[in-house]
């Protein structure tokens, strides 16, 4: 039996939408390249006391209780491992950046939160068919997947790990939003909850808003470290340039950062082949 039709498209719309984002860019985010960022965005998740994460467990939570648990892969510094942590029995995070590794240790201290494991390896290093399989109640990977050109055995191997429950965090598009655009070009929650669909997978949806601030140094950190993952050298002119359209932007020293994600969950249970 051939594969089907409407998952091959959706799959290379994928593919598509990828290899187009790739060849505007300078390089793919590597793990360096979240060291890198990982102070402030560490910063900037902390800022409104871990909202973001609040907002995904409450999307969550009709499918969770005090005994569940959860493997959250892309866990960085902590952003779902604090909040739902309070709530259920369990977390095992899975973060390959050292650093963001590092500051996930600092954050769950500082929030006196102790039942979590944490794993740093990639996601495509952890092992298929040994204590992982059907080990937890959830399965969650957040913002990763844009990454990646070939994603659906990506979502295979989550399913593995899973004994009930999926789900992927992804950003919307806003394309009148330039900050949001190296990152979500792929319109990966369009794409990607019609590549579950088409394979017998019955998502549900959740839209979940998130804003805060941050300042303005931080910021131009943010916006340098990414001109240089994407576009080139940081000469003197595009940074004066930066410093510019930051200080445009800010208000009261402080800048703005919201953006709109989608939590696409399902019953690895009901999937219908």
């Amino acid at each position: 039996m051939g594969e089907n039709p409407s998952f091959s498209f959706w799959n290379a719309q994928w593919q598509e939408k990828f290899c187009e984002r790739v060849r505007h860019i300078r390089a793919n985010p590597q793990v360096d390249y979240w060291d890198k960022r990982a102070r402030d965005f560490s910063a900037m998740r902390k800022s409104n006391g871990y909202d973001y994460g609040r907002k995904v467990y409450g999307a969550l939570r009709s499918v969770l209780d005090a005994e569940a648990s959860m493997l959250d892969i892309g866990a960085g510094p902590g952003s779902f491992v604090i909040p739902f942590a309070e709530h259920i029995k369990f977390v095992t995070a899975v973060e390959p950046s050292h650093e963001m590794a590092n500051l996930l240790r600092g954050n769950a201290a500082e929030a006196g939160i102790d039942n979590y494991a944490l794993i740093e390896e990639i996601m495509q290093d952890l092992p298929i068919g040994g204590e992982l399989d059907a080990a937890f109640d959830l399965v969650t990977v957040s913002l990763v997947f844009w990454m990646y050109e070939d994603v659906w055995p990506l979502i295979s191997q989550m399913e593995a790990y899973s004994s009930k429950y999926c789900a992927i965090i992804a950003e919307i598009p806003d394309h009148k939003n330039p900050r949001s655009a190296s990152c979500c070009d792929v319109e990966e929650f369009q794409i990607l909850y019609n590549m579950l669909i088409s394979q017998g997978r019955f998502a549900n949806v959740s839209v979940v808003d998130y804003r805060c601030e941050r300042s303005v140094e931080d910021e131009l950190q943010y916006r340098k470290l990414a001109y240089e993952q994407y576009a080139g050298d940081l000469t003197p002119a595009a940074q004066e340039k930066l410093r510019r359209e930051v200080l445009a932007e800010a208000r009261d020293g402080l800048c703005t950062v919201a953006t709109r994600s989608a939590v696409i969950w399902w019953d690895r249970r009901d999937i219908v082949s």
